[in-house]
């Protein structure tokens, strides 16, 4: 392993501490869980004979091929979408957020993410049969 690869692992493996925890990815697809992976054996994506080949990318599926450069560059990606750096740059307009409709849809939506991890089973179920049976 060269001083690069070296580098480029340290880099990954705080990024993988600091990455927020995604509530609707289920925890085995989940952005760290993939990249420990890859961190413990990064040729673990074998090559498969019946891969098709990827036009963009010019490699098959199911390869995969590094480079200190190309880690390099992979963490300074991460790193700009860790602190936000596209999000300050390109501003997301406030009608996008808060629809004339709805304006409180994505409040609500990240408010019942919340509650939705700590409700027991009748609460889930009372709320399965409130969405079944509507009032009014």
């Amino acid at each position: 392993m060269s001083a690069n690869q070296s580098i480029a692992v340290k880099h990954w493996a705080r990024i993988i501490k600091r990455w927020p925890v995604d509530q609707l990815r289920p925890e085995y697809v989940s952005f760290q869980k993939c990249m420990q992976n890859r961190l413990q054996d990064p040729s673990s994506t074998p090559v498969t004979p019946e891969a098709k080949p990827n036009k963009t990318v010019g490699t098959t599926a199911g390869e995969f091929t590094s480079s200190p450069e190309k880690d390099i560059r992979q963490v300074n990606a991460l790193y700009a979408l860790l602190e936000d750096r596209f999000a300050k740059e390109y501003p997301t307009p406030n009608a996008l957020r808060h629809p004339k409709a709805t304006p409180t849809h994505y409040d609500d939506l990240a408010k019942e993410m919340e509650a939705a991890s700590t409700r027991s089973w009748a609460g889930q179920l009372w709320n399965r049969l409130k969405g079944v049976i509507r009032w009014g």
